[in-house]
Protein backbone atom coordinates (compact mmCIF):
# COMPACT_ATOMS: atom_id res chain seq x y z
CA UNK A 1 0.00 0.00 0.00
CA UNK A 2 1.28 3.40 -1.10
CA UNK A 3 1.77 6.46 1.39
CA UNK A 4 -1.13 8.52 2.08
CA UNK A 5 -1.39 11.93 0.34
CA UNK A 6 -4.82 13.66 -0.33
CA UNK A 7 -4.88 17.22 -2.98
CA UNK A 8 -6.78 20.06 -2.81
CA UNK A 9 -6.50 22.95 -4.84
CA UNK A 10 -3.60 24.40 -3.11
CA UNK A 11 -2.32 21.81 -0.68
CA UNK A 12 -1.40 18.28 -0.32
CA UNK A 13 -2.15 16.68 3.25
CA UNK A 14 0.38 13.39 3.50
CA UNK A 15 1.82 11.50 5.89
CA UNK A 16 5.08 13.29 8.42
CA UNK A 17 8.70 12.64 7.07
CA UNK A 18 11.37 12.95 9.06
CA UNK A 19 12.65 16.60 7.00
CA UNK A 20 9.09 17.64 8.24
CA UNK A 21 10.13 17.93 12.22
CA UNK A 22 11.57 21.76 12.09
CA UNK A 23 8.38 22.83 10.36
CA UNK A 24 5.87 20.97 13.26
CA UNK A 25 8.77 22.56 15.96
CA UNK A 26 8.64 26.33 14.53
CA UNK A 27 4.79 25.62 14.49
CA UNK A 28 4.97 24.32 18.30
CA UNK A 29 7.04 27.68 19.32
CA UNK A 30 5.05 29.78 17.41
CA UNK A 31 3.34 32.37 20.79
CA UNK A 32 0.68 32.81 18.37
CA UNK A 33 -0.38 29.15 17.05
CA UNK A 34 0.33 27.99 20.62
CA UNK A 35 -1.61 30.84 22.88
CA UNK A 36 -5.29 28.67 22.64
CA UNK A 37 -3.98 25.20 22.71
CA UNK A 38 -0.62 25.65 25.85
CA UNK A 39 3.09 25.76 26.06
CA UNK A 40 5.52 26.24 23.79
CA UNK A 41 7.32 23.24 23.60
CA UNK A 42 10.65 22.21 23.93
CA UNK A 43 12.56 20.09 20.96
CA UNK A 44 11.36 16.49 22.87
CA UNK A 45 7.78 17.54 23.28
CA UNK A 46 7.87 18.44 19.72
CA UNK A 47 9.58 15.45 19.08
CA UNK A 48 7.23 13.09 21.02
CA UNK A 49 4.31 14.46 19.35
CA UNK A 50 6.02 13.78 15.78
CA UNK A 51 6.45 10.29 16.78
CA UNK A 52 2.44 10.34 17.88
CA UNK A 53 1.17 11.15 14.88
CA UNK A 54 3.13 9.11 12.63
CA UNK A 55 2.55 6.08 15.27
CA UNK A 56 -1.27 6.76 14.56
CA UNK A 57 -0.67 6.84 10.72
CA UNK A 58 0.50 3.60 11.06
CA UNK A 59 -1.57 2.44 13.62
CA UNK A 60 -4.71 3.58 12.46
CA UNK A 61 -4.38 4.79 8.77
CA UNK A 62 -4.96 8.56 9.55
CA UNK A 63 -3.66 11.27 11.88
CA UNK A 64 -3.25 14.79 11.71
CA UNK A 65 -1.23 15.06 8.13
CA UNK A 66 1.09 17.24 7.44
CA UNK A 67 -0.39 19.81 5.68
CA UNK A 68 2.03 20.80 2.41
CA UNK A 69 1.93 24.04 0.57
CA UNK A 70 1.56 22.55 -3.34
CA UNK A 71 3.52 26.07 -4.65
CA UNK A 72 6.25 26.03 -2.52
CA UNK A 73 6.32 22.87 -0.24
CA UNK A 74 6.08 24.44 3.16
CA UNK A 75 4.68 22.74 5.66
CA UNK A 76 2.21 25.22 6.72
CA UNK A 77 1.07 23.16 9.58
CA UNK A 78 -1.23 19.58 9.90
CA UNK A 79 -4.94 19.04 9.35
CA UNK A 80 -6.60 15.59 9.60
CA UNK A 81 -8.58 13.17 12.17
CA UNK A 82 -8.37 10.94 14.66
CA UNK A 83 -9.31 8.76 17.10
CA UNK A 84 -10.90 11.20 20.05
CA UNK A 85 -8.34 10.66 23.53
CA UNK A 86 -10.49 12.57 26.24
CA UNK A 87 -12.56 10.69 27.99
CA UNK A 88 -15.62 12.50 26.81
CA UNK A 89 -14.81 11.39 23.07
CA UNK A 90 -12.49 8.93 23.54
CA UNK A 91 -12.21 6.42 20.33
CA UNK A 92 -14.64 9.08 18.55
CA UNK A 93 -13.35 10.80 14.96
CA UNK A 94 -12.46 13.89 15.68
CA UNK A 95 -11.07 15.94 13.15
CA UNK A 96 -8.85 19.13 13.91
CA UNK A 97 -6.22 21.69 12.74
CA UNK A 98 -3.05 23.86 13.41
CA UNK A 99 -1.72 26.38 10.76
CA UNK A 100 1.27 28.62 11.08
CA UNK A 101 0.30 31.80 12.13
CA UNK A 102 1.31 33.38 9.10
CA UNK A 103 -0.77 31.40 6.90
CA UNK A 104 -3.57 32.72 9.10
CA UNK A 105 -7.18 34.22 7.42
CA UNK A 106 -6.13 32.47 3.34
CA UNK A 107 -8.22 29.65 4.21
CA UNK A 108 -5.86 26.97 3.64
CA UNK A 109 -7.44 25.19 7.31
CA UNK A 110 -11.22 25.10 5.73
CA UNK A 111 -9.34 23.86 2.26
CA UNK A 112 -7.53 20.96 4.38
CA UNK A 113 -10.29 20.72 6.80
CA UNK A 114 -13.26 20.39 3.86
CA UNK A 115 -10.69 18.03 2.31
CA UNK A 116 -10.52 15.74 5.47
CA UNK A 117 -14.27 15.89 5.66
CA UNK A 118 -14.93 14.75 2.45
CA UNK A 119 -11.89 11.57 2.99
CA UNK A 120 -13.88 10.69 6.53
CA UNK A 121 -17.28 10.25 4.26
CA UNK A 122 -15.48 8.45 1.91
CA UNK A 123 -13.61 6.10 4.39
CA UNK A 124 -15.97 5.99 7.53
CA UNK A 125 -19.44 6.71 5.88
CA UNK A 126 -21.93 7.97 8.24
CA UNK A 127 -20.05 8.40 10.62
CA UNK A 128 -20.54 11.55 13.00
CA UNK A 129 -17.33 13.82 13.71
CA UNK A 130 -16.01 16.04 16.24
CA UNK A 131 -13.66 18.28 17.24
CA UNK A 132 -12.88 20.53 20.19
CA UNK A 133 -10.82 23.28 21.04
CA UNK A 134 -10.51 26.05 23.77
CA UNK A 135 -13.26 27.86 24.95
CA UNK A 136 -10.91 31.16 23.85
CA UNK A 137 -9.54 29.73 20.75
CA UNK A 138 -12.54 31.97 18.62
CA UNK A 139 -10.14 31.02 15.18
CA UNK A 140 -11.25 27.19 15.73
CA UNK A 141 -14.31 27.88 16.88
CA UNK A 142 -15.92 30.00 13.71
CA UNK A 143 -14.06 27.65 11.03
CA UNK A 144 -16.08 24.68 12.85
CA UNK A 145 -19.07 26.54 12.21
CA UNK A 146 -18.23 27.45 8.57
CA UNK A 147 -17.63 23.58 8.34
CA UNK A 148 -21.56 22.85 8.88
CA UNK A 149 -20.72 21.43 12.71
CA UNK A 150 -22.88 22.64 15.61
CA UNK A 151 -21.37 23.45 19.08
CA UNK A 152 -22.72 21.05 21.87
CA UNK A 153 -22.64 22.88 24.99
CA UNK A 154 -24.00 20.16 27.07
CA UNK A 155 -20.27 18.47 26.15
CA UNK A 156 -18.27 21.27 27.57
CA UNK A 157 -15.46 20.03 29.64
CA UNK A 158 -11.98 20.66 30.95
CA UNK A 159 -9.43 19.14 29.18
CA UNK A 160 -7.20 16.75 31.36
CA UNK A 161 -4.27 17.24 29.10
CA UNK A 162 -4.15 21.03 29.02
CA UNK A 163 -1.23 22.26 31.55
CA UNK A 164 -2.70 25.86 31.45
CA UNK A 165 -5.25 25.91 33.76
CA UNK A 166 -7.00 29.02 31.58
CA UNK A 167 -6.96 26.95 28.53
CA UNK A 168 -8.69 23.76 30.28
CA UNK A 169 -12.57 24.83 29.29
CA UNK A 170 -13.45 23.55 26.28
CA UNK A 171 -15.87 23.76 24.01
CA UNK A 172 -17.28 20.71 21.39
CA UNK A 173 -18.55 20.74 18.24
CA UNK A 174 -20.27 18.01 16.23
CA UNK A 175 -20.85 16.99 12.53
CA UNK A 176 -23.68 14.03 11.98
CA UNK A 177 -21.39 12.57 9.56
CA UNK A 178 -18.94 13.96 7.30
Amino acid sequence: MGEFRLETERLVLREWHEGDFAALHALCTDPQVMATIGPLHDQQRTRDMFGRLQMRQARDGCTFWAMERKVDGRVLGYCGVGRGTVPQLEKELEVGWRLASDCWGQSYAREAAEATLAWISANHPNQPVWAITAVTNIRSRGLMERLGMRYRPEMDFEHPKVEIEHLRPHVTYWLEAA
